[in-house]
């Protein structure tokens, strides 16, 4: 027995080849009703996550305030601790904001809710 079984049937492994590069080959016709189906697919979803009120949106604007309020609430016990000259508490808070990456937390946010912001001012392609 052969490694495939039995006999190789040609015909047969010639239609299924040439039936796989006729799909791969759009028609104009084929690629406008593809695009007309992906544009109303992607007007959808457009339309369902652009929207600010969605449950998404909200719950990312509460994860925002809890890492920006916990980051501004922790840096200001670090200082008003330093001015009371309680060091070991400042190094304590300090070590608890490396530890649970908090400054790192709060670079993310910034950069999720004001990057798009920065990037619209940016070029990023070179004039030729």
């Amino acid at each position: 027995m052969g490694l495939f079984g039995g006999k190789l049937n040609l015909g047969k492994v010639f239609d299924t080849v040439s039936s796989g590069v006729d799909k791969l080959a759009f028609t104009k016709e084929e690629k406008s009703e593809l695009n007309m189906k992906l544009s109303d697919k992607v007007a959808d979803f457009v339309h369902s996550t652009l929207s600010e009120n969605t449950e998404r949106s909200k719950a990312r604007r509460v994860i925002a305030y809890v890492v920006v309020g916990n980051f501004f609430a922790l840096m200001w016990a670090v200082i008003l601790l330093h001015i009371f000259e309680m060091q070991e508490a400042a190094e304590f808070i300090t070590g608890v904001v490396s530890d649970w990456k908090i400054a790192t937390a709060f670079i993310m946010v910034l950069g999720f809710f004001f990057g798009s912001y920065l990037l619209r001012g940016t070029k990023l392609k070179k004039d030729k």
